[in-house]
């Protein structure tokens, strides 16, 4: 590396050639000093030191590189064309360039022309000067030529002045470069959080540590309704104040956050309008200038506009604890409120009661009016519920037809009793259904409460045992909880888990009860009726093991298994006797409801070899006049099998007389209540016969007992009797020894 001196020389008068370059050097510098107190931007000191130095230096280029970091990187050149690779110090530790840096060295060469290819650079001598701010280290000027040559003393003693005059220039243009850097990364950072902020669901304000509001995004000025140049603190302050539910507690909220920075919030705020925000509240914190901590700017506030939600969830608090066709508490409420009483049972000397009540028939009047009365039904007993009850008192809906009722603060169980009866006597009154006028007991369970360790569903369950006892003694009365009720409650759940496997093992039977041809006065068909023979109780009653079959959903595959039994039968007893008896089989409602169900039935009397018109589907009028429009459409596709349809029990559910005419029957069977009261009153009997007439349709009568209840329904033109005057239902063999009796003694008499 070559001195950084200039040689020592002995003091000698200057020639002329000497005094004229003096001159030019001393024109050039003072040129360059004045150039470079413009201050000029990089590339423009270079164009100056090159216009300026290239007759005094013999160079073909000048470079000027700046350290960053630990890397020369170029920031101007004139003279060349090649691109100048950032030098780092990790690539190249061992190059005299980091040397020459460190301790203030001139380094030039005279020729380097072996040092890389010409390919790589035509640089083939050059000057490296460092350039320097007192003891510090900036940058390198580097004169190089792109051919060998022997650099002179003045050469390298003007490089080396120049290099000390543009140090700090290229320093002042470094930090102008940071500083235009810093600006401008500053302005992308605010536009890109002003971006974020205008991009937000929220309303975001920004708030200086003393009061002042700095700015507001579009969504904020949206929530408020303000405009959005309002920066004024007083303005949007007031604008905001005077929305509010109360404003008094806004203003604590801010102050006792001014008292405390570093505090963040979270809270809801009420408008007068009814809206509701959500409010958050952070500090706005920065740095601290000496890099330590942190210093506090203001605060950030940021809203919501959360009215639905809190609407939504408002609804769905409702919805979880009320009922949402009554609007009376549901379950859950009930029980939570039941609880509560029977926690306070200890600290008082009375008891309380829970009442439990199942609506008679409803089932009959929604499947009959349709759901819609069917639901208006139960808002009008849900009110009657509350005229009944003492103040205090929760009436709730469990669901279907079923409400519960808690009394509290009672002395015994004749305050129960009291409340119950006012219950029954404000359903006694008619219910307005559209154009329906419709009647409504309830059966009510009773339990009293007074054990402070008796658990809510002990009680509910004590209290719908008593129900349903009720509700088999007759309807429309009420039954206090004893003992020996829940003992039948558990009889009655082992028969549901008997019945559920009674069809596996064989226990179901079907009986068969003749219909009487009046006109021939003889047996003209059969209805199946289903039997349960118990392992252990023998023959259950009907009225027993059917509800409960209806309410679990076994009435489905137990209604299948009768109609294929009952279709076997008929086809064994056409062959044997070569008579063409027509079978009724009854289908439930859920059979009806199935939507496979002309489908199941064509597959049976195939499989049976049983003609269609030999089988005759009894459904209750009831099972006919929930879905109407699909109830016909199913009727009609029984038809076009061909399958007599009959009406069960008819006269005792609420069907219109315009869908009866519009449904396609053959039969419809009076019920035999009404046969019954034949002896008070034949009205209803001769009522139903002729309008059956009237629609061109067959009329059985059910339940016929005696000689006389025989003569008037012959008298008033039945075609079919039934009951126990001509048999009692029998097994299939008894059956068919009827059938058989019968046609010996036609055969006799031709």
């Amino acid at each position: 590396m070559a001195s950084t001196s200039s040689p020592d020389l002995p003091l000698k008068l200057l020639s002329l050639p000497e005094r004229n370059r003096g001159e030019e050097e001393l024109s050039a510098i003072l040129t360059i000093v004045r150039l470079l107190n413009a201050r000029l931007a990089p590339q423009e000191t270079v164009d100056v030191l090159d216009a300026q130095l290239r007759p005094l230096i013999g160079f073909d280029s000048i470079l000027v590189t700046v350290l960053r970091g630990e890397s020369l990187v170029s920031i101007a050149n004139s003279g060349r064309d090649d691109v100048f690779v950032p030098l780092r110090k990790s690539d190249h530790p061992s190059s005299p360039l980091w040397e020459m840096l460190e301790h203030g060295w001139m380094w030039s060469e005279n020729d380097c022309s072996s040092w890389w290819p010409a390919s790589a650079s035509p640089m083939q001598a050059f000057i490296n000067v460092p350039l320097r701010v007192g003891e510090r280290a900036v940058g390198v000027l580097h004169f190089d030529a792109f051919s060998p040559r022997q650099w002179s003393p003045d050469e390298l003693r003007l490089a080396r002045l120049v290099g000390e005059l543009v140090g700090s220039v290229i320093e002042s243009g470094e930090l102008l470069r940071q500083r235009d850097q810093q600006s401008a990364a500053l302005a992308d950072s605010l536009a890109l959080l002003r971006a974020v902020q205008e991009a937000s669901a929220e309303g975001i304000c920004l708030v200086s540590g003393q009061g002042e509001v700095l700015s507001f995004n579009r969504r904020f000025a949206q929530l408020w309704g303000l405009e959005e140049a309002l920066l004024c603190e007083e303005t949007v302050m007031s604008r905001v104040l005077e929305q509010l539910s109360d404003p008094d507690e806004f203003l604590l909220t801010i102050g006792e956050l001014f008292e405390h920075p570093s505090a963040l919030a979270q809270d809801e705020v009420a408008l007068r309008d009814g809206r509701v925000f959500s409010r958050y509240s952070a500090p706005a914190v920065a740095p601290a200038s000496d890099g330590v901590g942190e210093r506090h700017l203001g605060r950030i506030w940021t809203f919501s506009d959360i009215t639905d939600r809190k609407r939504t969830e408002r609804q769905l608090a409702y919805q979880a604890f009320y009922d949402a066709v009554t609007g009376l508490p549901n379950r859950v409420l009930f029980g939570e409120r039941l609880e509560r009483a029977l926690a306070r049972l200890a600290r008082s000397h009375h008891h309380l009661a829970v009442l439990f009540l199942d609506l008679d028939r409803f089932k009959v009047i929604n499947d009959s009016l349709g759901h819609e009365s069917g639901d208006q039904l139960l808002v009008q007993v849900g009110g009657r519920l509350r005229e009944s009850l003492r103040p205090g008192d929760t009436a709730a809906r469990f669901g279907g037809d079923e409400f519960v009722v808690l009394l509290e603060h009672i002395a015994s169980t004749e305050d129960a009793v009291v409340v119950a009866q006012r219950i029954a006597s404000s359903l006694n009154a008619p219910f307005t259904l559209g154009a329906h006028s419709v009647g409504v007991t309830a059966s009510i369970g009773i339990a009293l409460g007074s054990d402070t360790h008796e658990s809510p569903d002990d009680l509910l369950r004590k209290a719908d045992v008593a129900m349903y006892r009720a509700k088999h003694g007759g309807r429309a009365g009420f039954q206090l909880f004893s003992d020996p009720l829940s003992h039948a409650a558990m009889e009655r759940l082992q028969l549901e888990l008997d019945l559920a496997s009674a069809l596996k093992r064989g226990e179901i039977e079907v009986f068969y009860q003749p219909l009487m041809d009046l006109e021939r006065d003889r047996i003209g068909a059969f209805e199946a009726l289903v039997r349960w023979r118990h392992p252990v109780r023998g023959l259950v009653s009907p009225g027993e093991f059917v509800p409960i079959a209806e309410e679990s959903g076994l009435i489905v595959p137990i209604g299948d298994f009768v109609l294929r039994v009952a279709c076997e039968q008929a086809k064994n007893w056409r062959d044997e006797h070569d008579t063409p008896l027509v079978m009724h089989v009854n289908l439930s409602a859920r059979q009806f409801e199935k939507g496979d169900l002309v489908q199941q039935i064509a597959r049976i009397l195939r499989e049976t070899s049983l003609p269609a018109s030999q089988l005759m589907v009894e459904i209750t009028e009831s099972s006919l006049m929930g879905d109407t429009k699909a109830a016909t459409r199913q009727l009609e596709d029984l038809k076009k099998l061909g399958v007599g349809i009959s009406i069960d029990d008819f006269g005792t559910g609420y069907s219109s007389l315009a869908y009866l005419e519009r449904f396609p029957l053959d039969l419809l069977k009076i019920d035999r209540a009404f046969v019954a009261r034949l002896e008070t009153s034949e009205t209803l009997v001769r009522a139903v016969t002729s309008l059956g007439h009237a629609l061109g349709l067959e009329i059985a009568a059910e339940g016929i007992e005696t000689d006389a209840q025989l003569e008037a329904v012959r008298g008033f033109g039945c075609r079919w009797g039934q009951g126990f005057l001509f048999s009692r239902p029998v097994p299939a063999s008894e059956a068919g020894a009827l059938l058989a009796f019968q046609v010996s003694k036609a055969n006799m008499v031709s």
